[in-house]
């Protein structure tokens, strides 16, 4: 009589040597997700702007967390869909580089006498730029770590795995950032 079950199931079928074992969760993307939420908490503390700023942070990665409109995602949709879910990720990343341009807008100096135009205007220039880079490039990156844990989780599980780290590294930076103000 053959033990053997059927298809095989119950059966512990041997790694191979050398290769270590995958929990499907892609632990440095999101540590880098962490870090750069970090930097956005430090933005939106540091130059002590409008309470109201950090909503608008919030619910803009909140958004971008549960939309999860990566390429493979969107290749699961049809129609419609597929251009709602890109407007609802374009609102949520909308609302990340607002709240971190009216942060950022609140840095400066009270003696007027000292602004030159051209470094300025420069200086603006930059840090506009690295808000916009910083936004696209955690947007980029959410949507990346949603393709990834999308098929592997379902949508609420990766969703709040990739939202947890984001708010844990705002609140981080957040703390961070009021450290350095005072």
């Amino acid at each position: 009589m053959n033990n053997r079950p059927f298809n095989n199931q119950g059966l512990k079928v041997p790694r191979p040597a050398g290769r270590p074992r995958q929990s499907g969760i892609p632990w440095s993307l999101l540590a880098l997700v962490l870090v750069l939420h970090v930097a956005v908490g430090i933005f939106l503390s540091v130059f002590s702007p409008p309470y109201w700023v950090w909503p608008l942070a919030f619910g803009g990665t909140l958004i971008q967390a549960f939309a999860l409109a990566g390429p493979k995602a969107l290749s699961a949709l049809q129609g419609f869909r597929i251009i709602l879910a890109r407007a609802v990720t374009c609102l949520g990343t909308a609302l990340s580089v607002v709240a971190l341009a009216i942060a950022v807008g609140f840095g400066g100096t009270n003696d007027i006498d000292s602004i030159r135009f051209t470094q300025t205007g420069m200086a603006i220039f930059g840090i506009n730029l690295g808000v916009l880079l910083l936004t696209a490039i955690c947007s980029v990156l959410i949507a990346y770590i949603g393709d990834r844990l999308l098929f592997k989780m379902g949508r609420v599980r990766g969703g709040l795995i990739i939202l947890s780290f984001c708010f844990l590294g705002m609140f981080m930076g957040g703390a961070l950032g009021l450290a350095i103000a005072s």
